[in-house]
């Protein structure tokens, strides 16, 4: 009778303790962006638009999985053609509502930054980057590659 009622608790310990990780950026859980492969400037990005965020008395944004790819997609695709823009971003927003059950997407670019300060930096100081950045979101996800140069590209997507 006992093994019963234990084998429940410990499945529903084991689901709680895996589901608890899958969506959230935690700064305690280096795991997270090891198993996401996320990269040092990525992390750093999304510590710099939590730190603002939480400064202007907004919700920190968790690292939202499933537009990381979108992002990295968006990202390569502004290196093939060497310049920033938010091209099919019509496409990229309603594919991410679709697979992500999200309201609302928006999305930050930009390139030729050193390093995450920079572009934060840069996106807090241009109205329309900074409103998205102070935007009603739940989840983020940040890309960041350099081109053949080492010029570096950011995608970031917002949504909720």
């Amino acid at each position: 009778m006992s093994k019963i009622k234990v084998a429940p608790i410990l499945f529903l310990s084991f689901l709680l303790a895996f589901t608890s990780c899958t969506n959230t950026l935690n700064d305690d859980d280096e795991t997270l962006y090891t198993n996401m492969k996320i990269s040092t400037i990525e992390k750093e990005v999304i510590e710099l638009v939590n730190e603002y965020r939480v400064s202007k008395g907004l919700n920190k944004l968790e690292y939202g999985t499933i537009a990381y790819e979108f992002a990295k997609e968006h990202t390569e695709y502004m290196i093939s053609e060497g310049a920033i823009s938010h091209d099919n971003f019509d496409i990229r927003s309603s594919d991410l509502s679709v697979k992500a059950n999200a309201n609302f997407v928006s999305e930050n670019v930009g390139r030729n930054f050193s390093n995450a300060s920079a572009v934060v930096e840069a996106w807090k100081n241009s109205p329309a980057h900074k409103k998205v950045m102070e935007g009603d979101f739940t989840y983020t996800a940040v890309s960041a590659e350099a081109d053949a140069n080492g010029l570096l590209y950011f995608t970031e997507l917002f949504y909720k």
